[in-house]
């Protein structure tokens, strides 16, 4: 006799249904029985005596065979029938009490009836009466949510689907809400013990009918699921799924004698397929296809994981699918990977492994092998897990990129200050990161980054010694400004146009390099809440620390607008000074912290809502890091490392104040180099002879005598070790950054320029080197530009230029097209067609992106202003609001619809 897994409790449409077929059943037969047993829980919660349709009953509940004969021996009314509410079966009952009952049995109660009730259903489908779902109306008995019940129907029919639906959600782990499960879901439910316990408890009809029924709903993961849950391999699902897509596809793996046969990779793989399918298939492996779209399913599930809360989780899967191919004896199969830790470490080795035989002097074909094997690391699906590795990486990319890059030697100190600015700090940042590298899970890394930072370094080192002859000789024989911006005349040339519109907030950051300062400025316009503005056109310009370049002489002069030194008392009297006529002040990082509910004193926040005051202050996180270095180690800057700098800005972005973000001085790191040339009281200057990577300078901006021996090369230090230094004259310790920002456009000062890209690195940091445009001086594009305004009429050549046979391109096309002529009609100062056609034919020929660097330098256009350009482009290309050309990724990508373009401008779709 089999028990039901639960007793269902009968309610009044189930007693007054069965009723009726029981007085349908004796009048047929013209029977006396009035006694109708229904094996349901001896529990009612209606009345005792009911009335329906004509009949009269009395329901009561009995738990025993005793209750039973009890309430049939008791007296009632001839013609009134007794419902019997028992757990009991036929057996319990007995023949005797049997034979006094309607049909002498012990009637099972309509389980549809109540499933029906619980639904709120009038209808059922015509498909639940098959025998095939049979055993769906007691599941959905017994898995009905205990508080809740059901929820009911929005319609009067309850369908086989919903039914079905219903029920996998609960016994799946989900919600009596959820219409449907998903592949993700039951992947998810494969990781619980419980629920599989729960599952193996099922009755078999159960477990067969929802196995089925989710294996036609969702399909083959659901096919692979249950087979392996039948073998009881259910919590190896996600794993296995990770691992099984390296035993079906061809690989040929490199070795280190060259390339593996693949004949034995196929048999490695034949035979851990073999051992697979014994293991957790019972023998019986799914068809390959369902297979396929089960590792999908797991590595798509794992990727999702990887990106949030459940990292972890998708770490530990990773481990084990790593360790199901050892067990397998395919361990190595794993290198190819797109998911697991072991493709990820390969595809690093090979990258590095490309980049250090590339040093140390890329060529064309050795960057060509290297953004290939970078696009293969890009292709791992768990790259976010490895983020730092990631990182690291890029910069090494970076970094070989701009090693094949043609050296250029500043003419002038401007010159080597703006090139320090706009393209060394951005390998200082490169160097940054693979210096600070974590190779321990790939160890060939750490000497292949090794190599490349001696590589670069011994280019950098060149750039450092022209750069301090240059500023040598200009300090020693004029030091004539012009338009170069220096530590004493920043407030001027600076500060003080900005405050024409507004008081500004001045930040100094003392210590700041250039490479910190590009960091930190790209999270501040990140947001796109502040604007970039600056003087030049072309983009930021550097200003020169004073020598030696340490905080004694360059904040002093710094703050008080022109040479002097001192410390903070000079500096706040000199501040003052130089503000005389307005109000100004000037806080130090003493003066900053507030008391208990302010994070910042309240004396700085009145003073920077004082819309008549302009306020400086000077933070000292990044110098006091060179001291005592970095608690956290992490080679990189953020807002939020620099104490009260994000306060600060949030503080003047409420008031409406532009801000200047400048330093005192670079610095350079401590790479643990042992050079000392000689020794002395400060770690980058002393007095006597010059030595190797030092030089003499003199002149008026030589601060701490006539003549100062100072090292360009930025291993020397006279001091013990420390973190870090300053007092040289390597660029990264002489070029000051300046960051400017404004709030609203009204704040731009008249003649500036307004940075509304947020992109400032040189082309290689986001380009392939091949894909560089080669660059133009600014004297080249000046006789350019005369010459085409010079150039004869058109009737003076033999030829027009439109004479001339050549291929149309895409470009071309457009540019000619009648459509962008009329477009032209409504757009003022739009770009000419051959600019037009530039940009249209460098996009297509990088498959419809390019980094807006290289994108400007098509058009020689200065990359500030390409979101200006990329506007008044898009106004003509974009017919119809169709989005044809538009920035992304933050305007740091420009990005061309090619099949829309030549549908709209050309009537074709390829």
């Amino acid at each position: 006799m089999t028990i039901p897994s639960i007793i269902p409790m009968a309610n009044l449409a189930v007693v007054e249904g069965e009723l009726r077929r029981a007085r349908s059943f004796i009048e047929k037969r013209n029977r006396p029985e009035r006694v109708l047993l229904l094996r349901a829980a001896p529990e009612w919660r209606g009345d005792a005596e009911i009335s329906s349709d004509g009949i009269t009953a009395t329901v009561v509940a009995c738990p025993t065979v005793l209750s039973v004969l009890d309430a049939i021996s008791s007296p009632r009314e001839p013609d009134t029938f007794l419902v019997v509410l028992t757990p009991c079966d036929d057996e319990e009952i007995g023949l005797s009490v049997l034979a006094g009952a309607i049909e002498h049995a012990v009637r099972p109660i309509n389980r549809w009836d109540l499933v029906s009730d619980d639904f709120g259903a009038k209808r059922l489908d015509p498909r639940l009466a098959k025998k095939e779902w049979r055993w769906l109306a007691e599941s959905l008995l017994d898995a009905k949510p205990r508080e809740t019940g059901w929820r009911r129907l929005t319609g009067p029919v309850l369908t086989l689907e919903t039914a079905l639906n219903r029920l996998t959600a609960i016994r799946f782990g989900g919600s009596s809400d959820e219409e449907q499960l998903d592949a993700a879901a039951l992947l998810e439910w494969t990781l619980s013990d419980v629920t599989l316990t729960r599952f193996s408890d099922l009755r078999q009809e159960e477990r067969d009918g929802l196995g089925d029924w989710l294996s036609e709903t969702i399909g083959p993961v659901a096919r692979v699921v249950f087979r392996m849950v039948k073998s009881g391999q259910g919590p190896e699902a996600v794993p296995l799924g990770l691992a099984v897509s390296e035993l079906q596809e061809p690989m040929l793996k490199e070795s280190d004698d060259g390339i593996e046969s693949d004949t034995s990779s196929t048999r490695v793989r034949i035979t851990a397929r073999v051992r697979a399918e014994e293991r957790f298939f019972g023998g019986q492996a799914p068809s390959v296809t369902d297979i396929a779209s089960f590792a999908e399913a797991c590595e798509s599930l794992v990727v999702r994981w990887s990106l949030g809360s459940r990292a972890q989780l998708a770490d530990e899967m990773c481990d084990r699918a790593q360790q199901i191919l050892r067990g397998l004896g395919a361990d190595r199969l794993a290198g190819a990977s797109s998911i697991l830790d072991a493709g990820f470490n390969a595809r690093l080795a090979a990258l590095t492994h490309t980049i250090s035989q590339a040093l140390p002097a890329p060529r064309g074909g050795d960057i060509s092998a290297i953004e290939e094997a970078w696009a293969r690391l890009g292709e791992h699906r768990r790259t976010i897990a490895r983020a730092t590795e990631v990182e690291a990486a890029a910069s090494a990319v970076r970094l070989t990129r701009w090693l094949a890059l043609p050296a250029k030697e500043p003419g002038t100190l401007r010159d080597g200050a703006t090139a320090y600015l706009r393209e060394h700090a951005w390998v200082d940042r490169a160097l940054a990161q693979i210096w600070g590298a974590d190779t321990t899970r790939v160890p060939s890394a750490g000497s292949a980054y090794g190599a490349l930072y001696e590589a670069v370094r011994e280019r950098r080192a060149d750039f450092d010694r022209v750069f301090a002859e240059r500023l040598t000789t200009w300090t020693e024989t004029s030091a004539e400004t012009g338009e170069l911006v220096l530590a004493e005349n920043l407030l001027e040339r600076i500060a003080r146009p900005l405050a024409e519109r507004r008081p500004p907030l001045i930040i100094v950051l003392d210590g700041m390099s250039a490479a910190v300062a590009c960091e930190l400025a790209e999270d501040i316009v990140n947001g796109r809440r502040w604007i970039e503005t600056g003087r030049r056109d072309d983009g930021r310009e550097p200003a020169i620390a004073t020598v030696p370049s340490v905080t004694q002489f360059s904040r002093a002069s710094l703050l008080c607008g022109t040479l002097r030194a001192g410390g903070q008392p000079e500096e706040k009297a000199g501040f003052t000074s130089f503000w005389r006529g307005r109000n100004s002040v000037l806080f130090h990082k003493g003066e900053l912290r507030g008391g208990a509910g302010t994070h910042i004193s309240n004396s700085v926040l009145a003073a920077i809502r004082d819309a008549s005051t302009v306020v400086g202050v000077v933070l000292n996180t990044i110098d006091d890091a060179l001291d005592r270095g970095r608690e956290d180690g992490l080679p990189h800057w953020r807002l939020t490392d620099i104490a009260f700098l994000n306060s600060l800005l949030e503080e003047a972005w409420r008031v409406s104040r532009p801000v200047i973000l400048t330093s005192d001085h670079g610095h350079v790191l401590d790479r643990l180099n042992d050079i000392h040339s000689a020794s002395a009281d400060s770690a980058r200057h002393r007095l006597g002879t010059p030595g190797d990577g030092e030089i003499e300078v003199r002149g008026r901006r030589v601060l701490s005598g006539p003549a100062v021996v100072v090292p360009w090369d930025e291993r020397i230090r006279y001091t013990p070790r420390k973190a870090g230094y300053h007092g040289g004259v390597s660029p990264a310790e002489m070029v000051v950054p300046i960051l400017a920002f404004v709030p609203t456009p009204e704040l731009v000062p008249k003649g500036w320029a307004e940075y509304s890209t947020p992109v400032h690195a040189p082309a290689w940091w986001d380009t392939p080197v091949a894909a560089i445009p080669p660059a133009t001086s600014s004297a080249e594009s000046t006789t350019k530009k005369k010459a085409q305004k010079q150039r004869p009429p058109l009737g003076d050549f033999l030829f027009d230029e439109s004479d001339v046979p050549a291929a149309a391109t895409l470009g071309a096309s457009v540019a000619a097209s009648a459509l962008l002529a009329a477009q032209r009609t409504f757009v003022r100062r739009a770009p000419d067609d051959v600019e037009i056609a530039k940009l249209i034919d460098g996009l297509v020929s990088a498959g419809g992106k390019l980094p807006v660097t290289a994108a400007a330098a098509l058009v020689d256009q200065p990359v500030f202003r390409m979101s200006g350009y990329v506007a008044q482009v898009a106004k003509l290309l974009n017919v119809d609001g169709y989005i044809v050309i538009a920035e992304t990724d933050g305007g740091r990508t420009i990005e061309l619809n090619i099949a829309l373009l030549r549908e709209q401008f050309l009537g074709t779709k390829s």
